[in-house]
Order: C-alpha cells, then sequence, then structure tokens
C-alpha cells in the first residue's frame, strides 16, 4: 500500500480523543494508499507524577502500559490496512517533540484535540499548537465527530492559502464531499467604493482565483462565498456543519507561530469538525 516512503502519522496517548484521532489517521490512509506510523510519547505522562524524582523518568511497569497502549494501536492499524502498513514508535520524549521527529517523512500528521477552553488551548507547550506550527506537512487535528458535510477552506488569496486550497480540493475529490470556499472581509467604517461593489469585486476574484482548481478537478462541486466578518468566527461556525475545515499556517516556528490570534489556532479552539492545518511547501 504505501508508496515513495511516505505514511500518515497519528500521535496517540491514553485518551478518547487520541483514539477517535486514530481512526480518522486509519480511514485518511485507506483513501490515500499509505501505511500508518503510530508515535506514543510518555515523557509528557511524567506531569500526572509529582513524587518522581528525575525529569521524565516513570517506572517499569507504567512504561510497560503505554507499550501496551501502543501494540493495541499498532494491531488496530494492521488489523485494518494490513501487517505491513502499521508501525509504531514509542517515544521517550514529549508527544510534541516526538511527533516533529517524525514529520519529514510523514504526508500527513494526525492528532486528537482536548482543547476545551481559552488557557488548555493557550499552552505553549500544547501539543497541536506546536506541532501545526513547526510541522513541515500537512497537520489534521480531529476535533468532534466527522461528518458527511462540506470540506471548508478559508482563503484570503495568499501563499498560505493556495496551499489550503489544494489540500481541500484533494480531499474533496477522494471524499466525494462538495468544497466550500469562503473569502471573510470586514468592511471598513469609510471606503473607497461601496459595500455591494466591494462585495461584488471580490466575488469575481474569487472566481478567478479557483478557475485552475476547478480545470484540475473537474468532478469537484465547488461553492465559493464571500462572507463579512472575522475569518475564525466565520469559519468556527460554519465548521459544524463541515467534514473538515482547512486553512493555511504561516508556521514561524518560533514563539511568535506558537501565539494563539491567527485563524489556524483559534479554530483549533473552537471548530467542531477535524481541522487541517497546511502551509505552502516552500514558505514566502
Amino acid at each position: 500500500m504505501e508508496s515513495a516512503g511516505k505514511f500518515i502519522l497519528v500521535g496517540v496517548d491514553a485518551g478518547s480523543e487520541s483514539q477517535v484521532a486514530l481512526r480518522w489517521a486509519v480511514d485518511a490512509a485507506a483513501a490515500r494508499g499509505r501505511a500508518v506510523r503510530v508515535v506514543y510519547a510518555y515523557l509528557d505522562q511524567a506531569v500526572k507524577w509529582p513524587a518522581i524524582g528525575a525529569e521524565g523518568y516513570l517506572s517499569e511497569p507504567e512504561v510497560d502500559r503505554y507499550r501496551a497502549d501502543l501494540d493495541a494501536a499498532v494491531d488496530f492499524v494492521r488489523d485494518r490496512l494490513g501487517y505491513e502498513n502499521g508501525s509504531g514508535w514509542l517515544a521517550a520524549d514529549t508527544a510534541a517533540n516526538a511527533i516533529l521527529s517524525e514529520a519529514p517523512g510523514a504526508e500527513l500528521v494526525v492528532l486528537g484535540s482536548r482543547a476545551h477552553s481559552k488557557v488548555g488551548a493557550a499552552l505553549l507547550g500544547s501539543t497541536a499548537t506546536a506541532v501545526t506550527a513547526k510541522a513541515p506537512c500537512p497537520v489534521v487535528v480531529v476535533r468532534g465527530l466527522t461528518s458527511a458535510g462540506p470540506v471548508l477552506v478559508g482563503t484570503d488569496g495568499s501563499a498560505y492559502s493556495e496551499a489550503a486550497l489544494l489540500f481541500g480540493f484533494e480531499e474533496a475529490a477522494r471524499s466525494g464531499n462538495p468544497l466550500e470556499v469562503v473569502y471573510c472581509w470586514q468592511p471598513l467604517a469609510r471606503q473607497e467604493v461601496a459595500i455591494d461593489d466591494a462585495e461584488e469585486l471580490l466575488r469575481n476574484w474569487l472566481a478567478e482565483s479557483l478557475a485552475p482548481y476547478r480545470e484540475k478537478f473537474p468532478a469537484v462541486r465547488v461553492r465559493a462565498e464571500v462572507d463579512a466578518g472575522r475569518p475564525a468566527a466565520v469559519l468556527a461556525e460554519r465548521s459544524g456543519n463541515s467534514s473538515m475545515v482547512v486553512v493555511g499556517s504561516r508556521g514561524r516556528g518560533g514563539v511568535a507561530g506558537l501565539l494563539l490570534g491567527s485563524v489556524s489556532q483559534t479554530l483549533l479552539q473552537h471548530a467542531t469538525c477535524p481541522v487541517a492545518v497546511v502551509r505552502p511547501m516552500k514558505e514566502p
């Protein structure tokens, strides 16, 4: 099944969210003809054990339990994709570091999400935030249950959203779901043209920008809209009826890239469907 050495990389732990992510990753691998590599990193678990003396040290029984959880996840993959298409790594590292070390060989990284509050999502050390900021390939953070709704893509005409558009068209073509492309804008108090005229110009621009993708993916049903409002808020609201929401990421990689406030990081908090964060192959 696996070709060109690429695979779907998924991070798991003992939480129910990662089990949902594992099932999503297996389905994605089956659709793409890829293998799945499972990473279970256990140093994050040390925070649950205040009596631990050395940083990151866990007793052998605990490590064995994590190894058993990893083996169960790999068995799940192999049962569905074939023995040769499932592999795993029990990493003595933090989840973010372990996943990022494997990400250069991956076609896609898949994670679960526990971001149920602003405080939880704002932690710089959170796995989803760190991985989406630094991974060299698209990252899907699985939130909520996957529905049969459209693939939703937010675009602003930048190179970052061009990468998101391509990913969205490819996902829609694979899944058979329609594609919904949204350009969000915020009318100014004083504008050079009337709001209606500005929206018409934006709709024309959006239609022209999508023409090459429509030609490349003629079977994909596409609806393009211009919507007034903050992109993060508009996309989060629409995510409730979507199978996935796709956005670009500037992924600057340092502390600046980890700060909340960007569309992608806000969606990791508030979207109710899987969120795909995509960056260009070459950063502008």
